[in-house]
């Protein structure tokens, strides 16, 4: 199993080019490297993202101790302001005046201030708050994050639980409040109460190469809770420039050896191998560039394809000479036999001629119509030769007509053959076939008194085919004609049929025979 895998490897290793083999040695030589980078990179980022974090808390607690020093502050303000209002002779020119003050202060905000008497002493304006003071039985400051989610309400209630004051902050005063000046503000800020939740900061962004981490702090004694979002860059930028590094080392190795490569080796090879491409068989010789490389085996290929190429060149010359000496020796066989079957047709008609009887001279003219069907066949593939198309059956059938024409019987002398023919090509063994078929029914048509004969040659069904179609009268069912020819007939046709693996399709009642035979080309009509 490993023989065969390993065989598998070097098989496919083998086939890659010079210059993917060198970048693959490489990088696995440089791998080790690579590896070692990429774990210190990771622990150096792992390291500062757990300092960032300890930052994340840090900075955490601190914005909650903002937020609780800001409320001590609004809670301490109030409680001298209700005092001082109590005492003073002109409550609420002190009221307003105390007022004016509160609003200016470090957060800003809106406040209202009870007097002792449980009456609303004055308030900012906008602030909705209660009339009358409401009581705590135990005193102390409730804070309270109002349902719509845009302010946060501070109440703080004296020792015998009256309403001495209301504080009311909104989110961007807590939103600048809780930042902490040189900081990121990459991050997302939410206080929360029960159910209630206000948004002090949305504009923490999440990616993929970012790590989130959340906390939360207790603010105002526990009634409220400081929730943070914080994203921290997994690999920062000096540990992306160390995974880099080694991928750049790597790079710039294998570019080096690359250039190397194709200017020594790999250029020169292409060259040649452009040259040998653009050789074409019959060419005497090869065009090679002249190769400036220190690699001498590369001049040395060049010098033995040249070699190769005369000597490709001098066996091909061999080659035509000898195919040009079969050609000349095939054409001269097929003259002599055309001659010869022309001369055994000659023989034939002057026995013909010279017959004691009608039946006896018919007998001649029917051999020698037969012969004749094969000199046509001989003569149109010997002139087909130089082309080698096969055998032209237009010309052939057409040369039949007139032989067949020529050789009729005086009984059938008026006879008629009509042609219509396609210009296609066919091999020899299927032309002398069909040569048989066309003088076979042609003849039948002769005995049995026809009228005309109709020859058709067109595209067949099936690709490679043509259907050849012969209509007379004579080959309808109810046409008389002698038995003995017509049985002789019909053996012999469907004898023919199957030398051309054909199968003739009779429609007797039209008097028209069909079968499909095979062609080699069909040529452009002229």
């Amino acid at each position: 199993m490993n023989g065969k895998d390993q065989g598998w490897l070097g098989a496919r290793f083998t086939r890659m080019s010079t210059g993917l083999k060198m970048l693959l040695i490489l990088s696995a030589a440089l791998l080790p490297l690579g590896i070692v980078a990429i774990w210190a990179s990771v622990h150096s980022a792992q390291e500062k993202n757990a300092q960032r974090r300890d930052e994340l808390f840090a900075r955490l607690a601190i914005k909650a101790q903002r937020l609780d020093a800001a409320l001590s502050r609004a809670e301490l303000t109030i409680g001298t302001a209700s005092a001082a209002i109590t005492s003073a002779p002109n409550s609420r020119a002190v009221c307003e005046n105390t007022l004016r003050r509160l609003e200016r202060g470090p957060v800003p905000g809106h406040y209202a201030l009870y007097a002792a008497g449980a009456e609303l002493g004055c308030a900012s304006v906008g602030l909705v708050v209660p009339a009358r003071s409401v009581r705590a039985p135990h005193g102390g400051t409730r804070v309270e994050i109002m349902p719509d989610g845009a302010s946060l309400r501070l109440s703080v209630f004296g020792e015998s639980g009256a309403l001495e004051g209301i504080t009311e902050f909104d989110r961007a005063a807590l939103t600048e409040l809780t930042y902490i000046p040189g900081t990121s503000r990459n991050f997302d800020l939410d206080l929360v109460q029960g159910g209630r939740t206000m948004v002090l900061r949305r504009d923490f962004a999440d990616g993929p190469l970012i790590r989130t981490y959340r906390g939360s702090e207790a603010a105002a004694g526990g009634q409220l809770g400081l929730r943070m979002t914080l994203g921290v860059q997994r690999i920062g930028t000096v540990d992306f420039l160390m995974i880099v590094l080694p991928v750049l080392m790597w790079l710039f190795a294998a570019i080096i050896g690359w250039l190397i490569l194709q200017r020594l080796l790999l250029r020169p090879l292409a060259l040649v191998q452009r040259a040998v491409s653009a050789y074409r068989p019959g060419d005497r010789t090869v065009a090679l560039p002249h190769v400036a490389s220190p690699a001498r085996e590369i001049g040395d290929l060049g010098t033995a394809f040249e070699d190769v190429v005369r000597t490709v060149a001098r066996h091909e010359a061999d080659l035509e000479a000898a195919v040009d000496r079969q050609t000349r020796l095939v054409r001269e066989v097929h003259h002599r036999v055309k001659n010869n079957l022309q001369v055994v047709a000659s023989l034939l008609n002057l026995h013909a001629r010279g017959a004691a009887s009608e039946q006896v001279a018919a007998a001649y003219a029917s051999i020698q119509r037969r012969v004749d069907a094969l000199a046509v066949v001989h003569r149109n593939h010997y002139a087909e030769l130089e082309e080698n198309r096969g055998v032209a059956l237009k010309s052939l059938i057409s040369e039949l007509a007139a032989n067949l024409r020529a050789t009729a019987p005086a009984s059938a002398s008026g006879m008629a053959i009509r042609l219509d023919l396609a210009p296609f090509y066919a091999t020899q063994d299927v032309a002398v076939s069909v040569a048989f078929l066309v003088t076979e029914i042609a003849e039948y048509a002769m005995l049995c008194g026809s009228r005309s004969v109709a020859i058709a040659l067109d595209e067949g069904e099936v690709a490679g085919t043509a259907t050849l179609i012969v209509e007379s009268d004579s080959l309808r069912r109810d046409t008389p004609c002698d038995e003995a020819i017509s049985d002789r007939f019909q053996r012999i046709v469907t004898g023919l049929s199957r030398q051309l693996r054909s199968t003739i399709s009779r429609e007797e009642s039209e008097g028209r025979y069909s079968l499909a035979i095979a062609v080699v080309e069909k040529a452009e009509r002229g």
